[in-house]
């Protein structure tokens, strides 16, 4: 566990590199833009709906609303919310969505302890950090053919090291919620064949859990020091590899580093799909024009649930997993939006994502996760046969972040608001106290 944990705690704000500042800063604004996109979804309001029934007691904001309630309770609502469109960001390596996990936990809790800016992203670097190294270890094939999903069961480390950073815990107390994480951490991927709610709450309990796993190492409770390597510990539980953990460095590697954001709001395995089918739109192909088809992608986004799914779209979620579907509305619509999937019962874009089936390439397999190569093989009617490859999505830029933040709250906050909390987290080392972060959202 030592070798897993230590090089966290030592994360310091002085010590951080001006692009791991920056890239901090960003995935806040990320996960804000995120959240507020999905504020209203029945899992949104479900979720503050629950937490206000408890009493609503604490000095923890439900982004975007006059309510409040503890650490844990915020930073439950906020990470439902977060996931609610899908476009949240993605460390590939471990097929994990950090942000909607670390940055509700660090935002609830430096609000909590009225803590500064610098604070707030020494920790959110720190809670990515240990999601990304403990993401490493699970990058093997027993956890992924146990059903197991990523974010919900490594995510928790990093709450608990983001919120325990917070806390000002010792190097003991961080190894102990490091531990205790370990009996909280869940979270499979059936939801995904059948387009259930239960996903927005795996991630939300990850970040409430992870609070609660500081908080008890911070009243003396004891856990396993052997917790990853033991006979009955994490790597024997869900199938982690230990030899991968046994290689990581004993210095931080800042993993925010690596952490993308998605251009489509859908799973991140089949994010070059979805542009792959904007390159067939583009060269003038219309789906009445495609007789049958097949897309060639990595092993993991055919195998993962939800990604070899050709219909019926009975529910939001089955589209947005679907490579089938990610192709075939953006051939339809000539773009890539939120409105493809909340149309995902079109009767066009189903018939053109029936007409696909999804097959694992050995070549683009090996390359994964550095690159996530897809090729789209067409049969026109006619005859005809054309093929369309794209070795690695684009994803967003800084400068897309920033506009999609606009985009999603422009319109009900205002442009001056809106560019007021943007400049305020872009420039959040001049924070005093995080509570004025949150004071912005009202």
């Amino acid at each position: 566990m030592e070798h897993l944990v230590n090089p966290v705690a030592d994360i310091a704000y002085p010590n951080l590199d001006e692009d791991v500042i920056e890239k901090a800063k960003l995935c806040i604004l990320h996960s804000l833009s995120c959240s507020y996109a999905g504020r209203h979804e029945r899992w949104s309001t479900a979720a503050r709906e629950l937490e206000m029934s408890y009493g609503g007691n604490g000095n923890s904001s439900l982004w975007f609303t006059k309510c409040k309630s503890d650490a844990a309770g915020a930073a439950f609502c906020n990470a439902a919310a977060a996931q609610s469109i899908l476009y949240e960001d993605i460390h590939r390596e471990s097929n994990s969505h950090p942000g909607i996990i670390i940055i509700p936990v660090a935002l609830a809790v430096a609000e909590e302890l009225h803590v500064s800016g610098k604070q707030l992203i020494e920790a959110v670097v720190a809670g990515y950090e240990m999601m990304g190294r403990v993401g490493r270890g699970s990058v093997c094939p027993e956890f992924g053919e146990r059903a197991f999903r990523p974010t919900s069961v490594i995510g928790i480390f990093g709450s608990a090291v983001a919120a325990g950073c917070l806390m000002g815990q010792s190097l003991k107390e961080l190894q102990t919620a490091f531990s205790m994480s370990a009996s909280f951490a869940s979270g499979v991927n059936e939801w995904a064949n059948a387009g259930t709610d239960d996903l927005y709450f795996q991630n939300a309990m990850a970040a409430r859990n992870g609070i609660i796993a500081a908080r008890l190492a911070g009243k003396g409770v004891t856990a396993p020091r052997t917790i990853v390597e033991g006979r009955a510990g994490l790597c024997t539980a869900f199938g982690f590899s230990m030899e991968k953990f046994r290689e990581l460095g004993t210095e931080p590697d800042y993993i925010i580093r690596e952490v993308l954001f998605k251009p489509a709001p859908a799973c991140a395995l089949v994010q070059t799909t979805a542009q792959v089918g904007l390159d067939i739109q583009k060269s003038g192909i219309q789906a009445d024009d495609i007789e049958e088809g097949i897309i060639h992608t990595f092993e993991l986004g055919k195998k993962y649930s939800g990604c070899d799914y050709p219909g019926p779209f009975k529910h939001l979620l089955q589209a947005r997993m679907s490579n089938q579907f990610n192709l075939a509305a953006s051939v339809v619509k000539g773009k890539i939006a939120d409105s493809n999937y909340r149309h995902h019962g079109e009767k066009d874009i189903g018939s053109l994502a029936a007409r696909f089936k999804v097959v694992a390439d050995d070549g683009y397999t090996q390359a994964f996760p550095k690159k996530q190569s897809v090729k789209v093989e067409l049969k026109l009617k006619g005859g005809s046969v054309r093929e369309f490859y794209k070795e690695e999505p684009v994803y967003l830029s800084k400068e897309d972040v920033i506009d999609r933040f606009h985009e999603f709250c422009d319109e009900t906050l205002g442009k001056e608001r809106v560019s007021r909390i943007s400049d305020t987290i872009l420039n959040l080392e001049h924070v005093m106290d995080a509570q004025d972060i949150n004071s912005l959202f009202l």
